[in-house]
C-alpha cells in the first residue's frame, strides 16, 4: 500500500524572550551599520572629492574606537557594506515586525533573520566590484567614483538580496545550461534528497487488529525477492516564508 504524506509535528511560536532578543539583535545590527556610515561618510567624501589631495589617507574613529587611516578604496568598501547593511535591516525587520505581531514567528526561521545581514553584505560588495570593474578603467582610483550612487545601489542590494539572487541565478541557469546527459546527469555519487519514512502503523494502517483499515500481517517475501521499498514520504510544514508577507 502506498504511503501517505506525513505532516512534521507543528512548531511553537518563539516565546516572548526570544522574540524580544531576535529584535535587539536586529536593532544592533542597524545601529552599527548607521554609525559606521554616518562616520565614515566625511572621510569618503573629502578623498572622493575632485580636488582631493592624492596619497593622503584620511582619519577614521567610530563608536570610540581607532583611529584608522583610511584610503579612497578603503573607505568606499566600508560605505558599501554599512548601506548594504541597513538594507538587509530593512528587509528582516519589516518581516520580523509583521510575523511576531502575528504571532507567526516560527523557531526554524531564526538563521534567515540571522544571516539577512551578511547575505546583502556579500551580493552588494560583488556588485560593487562588478560596477568598478565594467564601469571604470583600470587603475582608477576611488577619486573619481560616486559615493552617494554607490552607497545607494548597496543599500538596494541589500533590501531586495532575496530578489536579486533569485534573478540571478534564473538568468546563470537560462544561459549556462547544460544538454541532457552531461554536467550534473553525468555525476552518479550525487548526494540524494533523502525523505523520512513514517514509523510502522502509520502507512495507511492503524497497526491494531480489529481497527478499520487493518489489513493484518503482511507476508513474508519469497527467497531471493528483493524487498519491497515504502514509496518516500514528503513532509509538509504549514508555514510560509518570512519574506512571503
Amino acid at each position: 500500500m502506498t504511503a501517505t504524506a506525513s505532516p512534521l509535528p507543528p512548531q511553537q511560536q518563539l516565546s516572548g524572550w526570544a522574540v524580544l532578543l531576535l529584535g535587539a539583535v536586529l536593532l544592533a545590527e542597524a545601529f552599527v551599520c548607521v554609525a559606521v556610515l554616518v562616520s565614515v561618510w566625511t572621510p569618503l567624501t573629502t578623498l572622493t572629492a575632485e580636488r582631493a589631495p592624492t596619497g593622503d589617507p584620511a582619519v577614521w574613529t567610530v563608536l570610540g574606537l581607532g583611529p584608522w587611516h583610511l584610503t579612497s578604496n578603503t573607505a568606499m568598501l566600508l560605505a558599501v557594506l554599512a548601506a548594504s547593511g541597513l538594507g538587509s535591516f530593512v528587509h528582516a525587520a519589516t518581516s520580523f515586525a509583521t510575523y511576531a505581531g502575528n504571532r507567526q514567528l516560527l523557531p526554524s526561521w531564526l538563521p534567515w533573520y540571522l544571516l539577512r545581514t551578511a547575505i546583502g553584505a556579500a551580493l552588494a560588495l560583488l556588485i560593487y566590484f562588478l560596477l568598478r570593474g565594467g564601469l571604470f578603467a583600470n587603475g582608477t582610483d576611488g577619486t573619481a567614483t560616486n559615493p552617494y550612487g554607490f552607497a545607494g545601489i548597496a543599500g538596494l542590494c541589500g533590501l531586495f538580496s532575496k530578489q536579486a539572487t533569485d534573478k540571478l541565478r534564473e538568468v546563470f541557469d537560462t544561459i549556462l545550461t547544460t544538454r541532457d546527459g552531461a554536467g550534473d546527469d553525468e555525476r552518479e555519487d550525487k548526494i540524494q534528497p533523502t525523505a523520512p519514512t513514517s514509523p510502522p502503523g502509520t502507512n495507511g494502517t492503524s497497526g491494531t487488529a480489529g481497527s478499520t483499515g487493518s489489513t493484518g500481517p503482511a507476508a513474508p517475501a519469497a527467497p531471493g525477492a528483493p524487498a519491497a521499498q515504502a514509496a518516500p514520504v514528503i513532509p509538509v510544514q504549514a508555514s510560509a516564508a518570512p519574506d512571503a508577507g
